[in-house]
């Protein structure tokens, strides 16, 4: 049986801010690599771990998912919420952002607010999937996100020049974290009306999908 893709983890640590924690976060990034590429249709990936204070700061860590074959993970070592770990919380970030990477070699991340939406839902369910609950901060931060700009959000489903950080960091009008609650719920939508999907085994299906449940 072959194993998981290959993971080349590469840890940035001229300055030794990560001496103290890199093997505990390196086995964790692996570990996690090795339970998601069991689910998800993953290639190979390179790592990227590194420290930073431009993080989350209810978590202590922040990931991103660039582009095909590649993710960053910014962990602040100062942050005693990473040092908590509450729920798993760097491994759930590790497994939303893998998701992501997993998307990268399908239609790819995304570049309108509809392909977003379900590019980050996916990746939300897909942490829930691995870790159970409970929700992410983000996730749940706007009970009625859906509902209450479905109409907004049908407009703008196919426009490549959405604010991506008013929708998801409430740097506009809208609320903080509303892009990421509307993700959420869109996807919880398609999991009621199609109860044995996975957000695994849709990692490469096309957003167009999910149009229809607006």
């Amino acid at each position: 049986m072959s194993g998981p893709p290959p993971l080349a983890l590469h840890i940035c640590n001229a300055r030794g801010a990560l001496d103290a924690l890199a093997p505990w976060l390196g086995d964790l990034v692996r570990a996690t690599h090795a339970r998601a590429a069991a689910r998800l249709p993953l290639g190979p990936l390179d790592v990227v771990l590194r420290a930073g204070s431009a993080v989350i700061a209810e978590k202590g860590h922040l990931g991103l998912a660039p582009g095909p074959g590649t993710l960053i993970l910014t962990v602040d070592p100062e942050s005693p919420a990473l040092a908590e770990n509450a729920n798993e919380s760097f491994e759930r970030m590790v497994a939303h952002e893998l998701h992501h990477a997993a998307r990268w070699d399908g239609p790819g991340y995304g570049a309108s607010l509809g392909a977003v939406l379900v590019s980050e839902g996916l990746a939300c369910h897909f942490a829930q999937e691995l870790f159970g609950s409970p929700l992410e901060p983000w996730e749940g931060a706007v009970p009625d996100a859906l509902e209450s700009h479905r109409e907004t959000i049908r407009t703008l489903w196919s426009d490549p020049g959405y604010d991506h950080n008013e929708w998801f960091f409430g740097t506009g009008a809208y609320p903080m974290w509303l892009g990421y609650s509307a993700a959420r719920q869109l996807v919880a939508r398609y999991f009621a009306e199609h109860p044995t999907a996975t957000a695994a085994a849709l990692a490469h299906d096309p957003p167009e999908r999910f149009r229809a449940l607006l």
